[in-house]
């Protein structure tokens, strides 16, 4: 039997664990808290952190290793397991750098697709804020950390950001923190997400999602990791056509191309682009080096070829074209009061609804006697199918109602598809 590496313990590695072991394998799994649906999909499990190879489980017994989150490719885990001769479904650090470094990723789409680019300008030094700025204008100003923020780190003008004063601020607090910073100009227009397996040459798509990053109702508030998501059950978006799907696809397959072309990395991976569509074409919003949170609920529910079959396809420089269900997907998170603010419940005890008609899986908790606590980020997701969106968001509504304790969630997620209508009352 095959047996593979899991790392991570959100709600993510959960839903790739319940693919792998749909396939059959075996899982041994690293985490950093004790996720109890991954551990009850596992053979064997490990606590620790999550880039210490040398604290690993015996890697002789290991086949290959599938890394889920973005801390432990920034911090070379797929380069130490390499060196113990695991394959890992995950990028090295290097090629990695396209979401753990913002200016990276913006300096390497001028090479490989410009137009696929917003207004943007490198800070270096406090003397250049004003001018870049001016350049930008200031109601367009966007602001971004060059690493890694959890989806927390962005800030806008207008929204986050009241005044010049207030911009100056972020950026100089973020240059002492870093070194470096983006100012950018804001791009109006909608999103969408593209996940796609990554062979190191090609880029195999997955049905889109639309994920919702605002932490209330109607996109008010902070951005989060993402409070929810939908896919359609044509595995496309119906606000989008052909052509920015292909346009999607031509900048990814680019940048990973350039890669390896200007910097001599190969990308072998998940590879998530965050696009929006605007008056002016299709735009990068931001790249992830593995599969989007909560989005890979919506695509890893729906997939029917083997994971292990695919993974290896993948591993062996030759991904496979995966077989997908045709039904939506509505994906809600619950979350603890006050997330994602400075008073959010911690070490609050919930209860989940045991339920044949959703997917529970489990995010940021921990298990203690028998119990499930919140740890102060998202705390369960709630996975739906249907033959049609507005199907799926009525069931995922319905438990995600049945969540017990200082919890909330958003109550639009999939609202807006066209035709949703209003029919489950939330």
């Amino acid at each position: 039997m095959t047996r593979v590496l899991l790392i991570g313990n959100g709600a993510r590695e959960h839903a790739i664990a319940a693919a792998l072991r749909r396939s059959g394998v075996e899982i041994v799994a690293r985490m950093k808290m004790l996720n109890p649906g991954i551990a009850s999909l596992s053979s064997e499990v490990s606590i620790g952190r999550l880039s210490d190879v040398d604290d690993f489980p015996d890697l002789s017994k290991i086949d290959f290793a599938v890394v889920g989150p973005e801390q432990p490719l920034s911090e070379a885990v797929v380069d130490a397991l390499e060196k113990h001769e695991i394959p890992c479904v995950g990028p090295l650090q290097a090629a990695a750098r396209i979401e753990t470094s913002k200016v990276f990723a913006r300096e390497l789409l001028s090479q490989a697709a410009p137009e696929a680019n917003p207004d943007y300008v490198i800070i270096r030094d406090r003397d250049d804020i004003g001018p870049a700025i001016r350049q930008v204008g200031l109601k367009n100003v966007v602001v971004k950390p060059d690493g890694l923020t959890g989806g927390k780190g962005v800030k806008i003008f207008g929204e986050h950001l009241d005044t010049e004063g207030a911009v100056r601020d972020y950026a100089q607090s973020l240059l002492i923190k870093e070194g470096v910073l983006l100012i950018e100009e804001k791009l109006v227009g909608i999103e969408f997400t593209v996940q796609t397996f990554v062979d190191g040459e090609r880029v195999v798509p997955m049905p889109l999602v639309r994920d919702y990053k605002r932490a209330y109702d109607e996109d008010r508030g902070p951005n989060t990791g993402s409070m929810g998501s939908y896919s359609q059950e044509d595995h496309h978006l119906s606000y989008l056509d052909r052509r920015d799907v292909e346009s999607a696809l031509r900048t990814m397959t680019r940048a990973i191309r350039m890669l390896r072309e200007r910097h001599g990395v190969e990308y072998r991976g998940i590879l998530y682009g965050q696009f929006i569509k605007t008056s002016n074409g299709v735009k990068v919003l931001e790249f992830n080096a593995r599969f989007g949170d909560p989005e890979a609920m919506n695509v890893l529910a729906l997939l029917e070829t083997p994971a292990d079959s695919l993974f290896w396809s993948l591993l062996y420089g030759n991904v496979m074209t995966p077989e997908f269900r045709r039904l939506a997907t509505v994906c809600v998170y619950v979350v603890p009061e006050g997330y994602p603010g400075p008073d959010v419940a911690r070490d609050a005890r919930i209860v989940v609804p045991s339920t044949n008609d959703a997917q529970i899986y489990y995010a940021s908790v921990y298990e203690q006697d028998g119990a499930v606590y919140t740890t102060g980020s998202r705390a369960v997701a709630v996975l739906a199918m249907g033959h049609s969106v507005p199907e799926a968001r009525e069931t995922a509504y319905r438990v995600v109602r049945g969540v017990r304790g200082r919890v909330r969630f958003r109550t639009d997620i999939g609202k807006d598809v066209p035709g949703s209508g209003e029919a489950d009352g939330c």
